[in-house]
């Protein structure tokens, strides 16, 4: 078996039944398994899974737990019983498109840094025009086959991970009970690994956004508490900014190492320059190309920018100067670059 698909179900009988036969319908050139962890759904829910246990292709193993024991918990428990070298954890509320899986590994054995794959997604910004079919979308992006974009973590709505991986690190943290954040976590331990995450361009997985968990009262309480454990642990989310006016092949060539580390720690980095430059393809590291105006539009986004910059490197002596004066402003240290 080449790969493992793991499905958590909680109720939601529609969408788990577009998204398991989207799956058997679009996975024909992969020898897979699926494993679906049944979280105490309703009647409806349970006999249609039931139902599929009678499948020849692909095969299917059901595991029904008494409580929903949240999103997590599930995921960990069809991650445990996995024996593939691949595993494809999904959210029963995706649509998966023709060749997903099979992009998704290509990617995967392009290199050996890779840990964690997403597919393409309106979950990270890729979306049919208003009134485009799924399949056509993701039909566009089969010329893309085999590249990748590096991402600052994997989503878990959709995530490929390595048995190898979860080997070094072990599963979710169960630290974040019903879910969210589990998955950065995840992502920041495997980096710290060495590992990178990324994104198969090719791959295709439509997700219907804010239907897993449902908003019910204790929501909004859980999610903050699980950002709380998460930035005890790895730290707040920082922007980092580089004005890079002028700038020297060499100092472009120590920005590059800067940046794709300060990105691969979680951080969000922003260049401004006059000129297109040639940047890491790291969706954390944020051109900002002003060729007219440079000065004024770059003082205006670094001054008011909804998110405060925390750290500001400058290759212009004066402008370092200036933005000093107005760090009363911006709130960031200066540091000549």
């Amino acid at each position: 078996m080449k790969c493992d698909i793991v499905v958590p179900v909680w109720n939601q009988p529609e969408f788990t039944k577009a998204c398991i036969e989207s799956i058997i319908n679009n996975t024909a050139d992969i020898d897979y398994r699926l494993i679906i962890i049944d979280n105490a759904s309703n009647k409806e829910t349970k006999h249609y899974l039931e139902s599929l246990k009678t499948s020849v292709k692909p095969p299917v193993f059901l595991v029904r737990n008494e409580n929903n024991l949240g999103f997590v918990k599930a995921a960990n428990q069809g991650m445990r019983l996995s024996e593939a070298p691949y595993i494809c954890l999904i959210n029963n509320d995706t649509l998966v498109t023709e060749g997903w899986l099979g992009e998704m590994i290509k990617v995967f054995e392009g290199s050996a840094q890779i840990g964690l794959v997403n597919p393409s997604s309106n979950n990270l910004g890729q979306r049919p025009d208003r009134d485009e079919a799924i399949e056509s979308y993701a039909q566009k992006l089969k010329k893309e086959s085999g590249s990748f974009f590096e991402i600052g973590s994997a989503i878990g709505f959709c995530m490929l991970i390595k048995k190898e991986l979860i080997d070094k690190i072990g599963v979710f943290d169960e630290i974040y009970g019903m879910g969210n954040f589990e998955d950065t976590d995840f992502s920041r331990r495997a980096i710290k690994e060495g590992y990178i995450c990324v994104r198969a361009c090719a791959a295709y997985v439509y997700h219907r956004e804010g239907t897993s968990f449902g908003r019910d009262k204790t929501f909004d309480e859980n999610f903050e508490r699980n950002r709380q454990v998460y930035e005890f642990r790895w730290g707040k989310r920082r922007w980092i900014a580089y004005i890079l006016n002028p700038v020297e092949e060499y100092t472009l060539a120590k920005f590059s190492r800067d940046a794709i580390k300060t990105a691969r720690n979680g951080y969000w980095v922003w260049s401004f320059s006059k000129d297109h430059l040639d940047l890491p393809r790291h969706s954390n590291i944020i051109p900002a190309e002003f060729n007219k105006n440079f000065y004024t539009k770059t003082l205006f986004k670094i001054l008011f920018k909804k998110k405060k910059f925390s750290e500001i490197y400058v290759t212009d002596q004066r402008l370092a100067s200036l933005l000093e004066r107005l760090s009363f402003i911006h709130k960031a240290k200066v540091y000549l670059y």
